[in-house]
């Protein structure tokens, strides 16, 4: 047999046994697919090394070693372990058992953002394509255990019971920031801000590079992309390409809390650790409308815009 068959054939058989309860993907049990796995757990050792029930990658020759620089960093910060959950809603994460802003999305979000990015690599990704509908319907939920401190006390993971009832809660209140940003890229792939364009800009010394090469700006006005929208909704920040939604950023208060703490543990000494515990908390109450407008291809019908 060889390493590889090898591997597979242990890494099958972990997933078998189990490592805990399974992560359900929150679907209909009449779905002709769905697979819900046990908790994998992967223990990192003080040198990089993973192992999942005790057999590490080196074992068949491969080189799968945590990256030491941010090992040593995390386990300064007393990060315990890392999590993420993979669920017909989203990809959840939790460090030290504690929730962060995540991704969410359902079969439209996840088909667009396939064909959105597509079209910005410039690569046929259609049989990813094909395999997203298998997302939303595996149940996944891999653990990174990373070494403790010395004298550190052990802190717990959170268990899939409790993690399935924790649910973005809006928070109520005046908003604590307003953003209405209408910007343009004009056909070259230079960006401009209303009526203000980069030309307008150099001519006092203020030099804008374009964001958008011209092959990049050939597919978009290939595929038809008019305009972008992101904004704010209660629980979480929305993207829409020509009003359709893509896979959006899930949060609340307590989501940003939990990131920027995290965010004072690993970088103690940052300049803006004052400004991410300042902002982070209240940003799910940030009232944001941002439209970006993308040149049409010649002769091509205005699709319309989205409701502001």
């Amino acid at each position: 047999m060889s390493r590889w068959s090898l591997a597979a054939l242990l890494v099958v058989a972990a997933l078998l046994v189990g490592c805990g309860s399974a992560a359900q993907p929150t679907q209909k049990t009449a779905e002709p697919f769905m697979l819900a796995l046990p908790r994998i757990v992967v223990n990192v050792d003080s040198t990089g090394n993973p192992s999942l029930l005790g057999l590490s990658p080196a074992l068949f020759g491969m080189d799968a070693r945590f990256p030491q620089p941010l090992l040593d960093t995390l386990i300064v910060a007393n990060v315990q372990h890392l999590e993420a959950r993979i669920l017909g809603s989203g990809l959840v994460l939790y460090v030290n058992g504690k929730p962060l802003p995540h991704i969410g999305w359902d079969d439209e979000a996840l088909a667009q953002g396939a064909d959105l990015a597509q079209v910005m690599l410039g690569q046929d990704l259609g049989t990813v394509k094909k395999l997203l509908p298998i997302v939303r319907r595996l149940g996944l939920d891999i653990v990174v255990r990373l070494p403790k401190q010395a004298g550190a006390a052990d802190i717990p993971l959170i268990s899939l019971a409790e993690g399935a009832k924790i649910v973005p809660q809006p928070s109520d209140g005046p908003a604590t920031a307003i953003v209405r940003l209408d910007a343009k890229i004009d056909d070259k792939g230079m960006p401009g801000i209303f009526d203000v364009t980069a030309e307008d800009l150099s001519a006092f010394g203020i030099a804008v590079p374009p964001v958008l090469d011209a092959d990049t700006l050939g597919r978009i006005q290939a595929a038809n992309i008019q305009h972008l929208l992101i904004r704010s909704k209660p629980g979480g920040l929305f993207i829409y390409a020509n009003g359709k939604p893509l896979p959006h950023l899930v949060w609340d208060s307590r989501f940003l809390t939990n990131a920027a703490e995290l965010f004072g543990q690993i970088m103690p000494d940052s300049p803006y650790l004052l400004l991410v515990n300042e902002i982070a908390p209240g940003l799910d109450r940030a009232d944001i409308d941002v439209l970006v407008l993308l040149p049409p291809a010649a002769g091509a019908k205005a699709l319309p815009l989205p409701e502001r």
